[in-house]
């Protein structure tokens, strides 16, 4: 099974049984939100790279993925991303946890940004972006 599609459900089923973070979105966690109204606040799955990381006889990837936490709430938006993104990086950062077919060596949070801004319909959008690296040895 390719490394980033099987790390990528791994995360997904990872954060929702993750109790910190379905309190607040529930089963809100889309690879990619469904079209139309989506009640907030939700994460979606971001952006992905792969680049080769291979070591003596070792076919590594290092896996870099963003994970994005959206609330349009008005009065605590701002606060809700940030509650959601401390429990998704503490739920990833130096875990251990197994893939089925390929090998995870290594998990770490990188970096989180907030950021707020009108939305089209003129509502205040806030927004927390993390971005994660895994070290991932190929099958």
């Amino acid at each position: 099974m390719d490394p980033v599609h099987e790390l990528s459900g791994m995360l997904r089923a990872r954060l929702r049984t993750d109790t910190a973070i379905s309190a607040f979105v529930g089963n809100r966690i889309y690879d990619e939100p469904p079209s139309g109204t989506v009640t907030s606040p939700y994460i979606s799955m971001g952006s992905y790279s792969a680049t080769t990381d291979d070591a003596d006889c070792i076919d590594g990837l290092e896996i870099t993925f963003q994970i994005d936490c959206w609330s349009w709430a008005a009065a605590d938006g701002g606060a809700e991303v940030r509650k959601i993104a401390g429990a998704i990086r503490k739920n990833l950062h130096d875990s251990d946890f197994s893939l089925t077919t390929n090998a995870l060596a290594s998990i770490s949070h990188r970096i989180t940004r907030f950021q707020r801004e009108p939305d089209k319909a003129g509502e205040i959008l806030s927004r927390a972006i993390i971005t994660v690296t895994a070290l991932v040895e190929a099958a």
